[in-house]
């Protein structure tokens, strides 16, 4: 018994240290997310380093993203918050009273404009079912420290949430890159996000495009098991309201999406079915089945492929290539090369 005692006295002592040290964790956790989350949502002039009214960029390295090579030692000058010079260092002066920053050894861009990004990430679950987490607080200031300063969603989980966080930074009142939202995704049955919902016929699309519409939202975006039927109601309802409607499809086929109207794709042929033999119509085959088929039998270069690239382009379709994304799908990435050969050069029209 003096044995049994003890290994329970030593048990219930470990047992309440592990809760100890878990409380404690607990606190941390919890304290260290309020404290950032704090930070994140400090007005813009809280991440302002540098406010003087005039600003001399000197000796910088300049990529003016005209595809013209980058020059060096050169100044820009800033004036309340505008460049309103720039050129050789030798060749523009620096106004007198300007806070000047030597930028020996460091390169100036254009802000980048980004064209299919989200507010949200994908969290595993229980059920193995895709779910979205909306992250409207650290990814504007991500994207910010990224270099991004224009950028478009491409497609939404939370549509109310997405619009509030425009106004704020439109406002002035969060940091952030000037956002062109899309709406939530248009997606059929059954939805590979339990936020997505799904459409239950052609009236359904044309009525979630007025809804977001009318809130705001300036695209739309169809997903994989939208319906032809569906897609082209939701791209005649967008077009007659002056939007646009990009895709990233399965059911439907490229050819197809261009004849009913479409005006942007997304990914590239990566995604494009309407080559996976024994495609049926209007349904999305399955996707490892597909992208191996995509590995070993797809030629970029046979007729059917060129003659989807001809007709894309004759429908001023434009492409959204995500390539770093789907390289990690391929085989020693193989994907990735046989996309960025089947894309090259072929990014024309009009972007949604």
């Amino acid at each position: 018994m003096r044995v049994l005692r003890a290994i329970l006295k030593w048990g219930l002592c470990g047992l309440l240290v592990i809760a100890v040290v878990l409380l404690i964790f607990w606190t941390v956790v919890r304290v260290s997310r309020a404290h950032y989350r704090a930070l994140a949502l400090r007005t813009p002039a809280a991440f302002i380093v540098e406010d003087a009214p005039v600003i001399a960029l000197t000796h910088a390295r300049v990529i003016d993203g005209t595809g013209t090579p980058a020059l060096n030692d050169q100044t820009l000058i800033l004036q309340s918050g505008l460049i309103a010079a720039y050129g050789a260092a030798d060749a523009v002066p620096v106004p007198a009273g300007a806070r000047v920053l030597n930028l020996l050894g460091k390169t100036v861009m254009p802000g980048l404009v980004m064209m299919h990004e989200h507010l949200f990430t994908i969290a595993p679950n229980f059920s193995k079912t895709p779910l979205g987490v909306e992250q409207e607080i650290p990814f504007p200031l991500m994207y910010l420290a990224a270099g991004v300063t224009t950028m478009r969603t491409a497609g939404s989980i939370d549509g109310e949430a997405d619009l509030a966080l425009k106004r704020a930074i439109d406002s002035g009142a969060r940091p952030g890159p000037d956002i062109f939202l899309t709406a939530p995704y248009l997606e059929g049955k059954p939805a590979v996000f339990p936020q997505m919902g799904e459409l239950a016929g052609p009236d359904d699309a044309r009525q979630r495009v007025d809804k977001w519409a009318a809130a705001g939202m300036t695209s739309f975006k169809a997903y994989m098991h939208i319906s032809p039927e569906e897609l082209k109601a939701a791209i005649d309802e967008a077009h007659a309201k002056g939007l646009k409607i990009t895709g990233h499809l399965c059911s439907v086929g490229f050819t197809e999406a261009a004849n009913l109207g479409i005006d942007n794709l997304e990914h590239g042929i990566v995604v494009d079915e309407e080559f996976f033999p024994g495609k049926q119509e209007g349904v999305c085959p399955e996707q490892l089945a597909a992208f191996k088929d995509f590995d070993q039998h797809l030629d970029i270069g046979s007729a059917e492929v060129q003659a989807m690239i001809r007709h894309l382009v004759d429908h001023h379709v434009a492409m959204t290539s995500t390539l770093a994304v789907f390289a990690d799908f391929s085989s020693a990435g193989r994907r990735s090369r046989r996309c960025r050969s089947a894309n090259r050069g072929r990014s024309v029209g009009k972007a949604g």
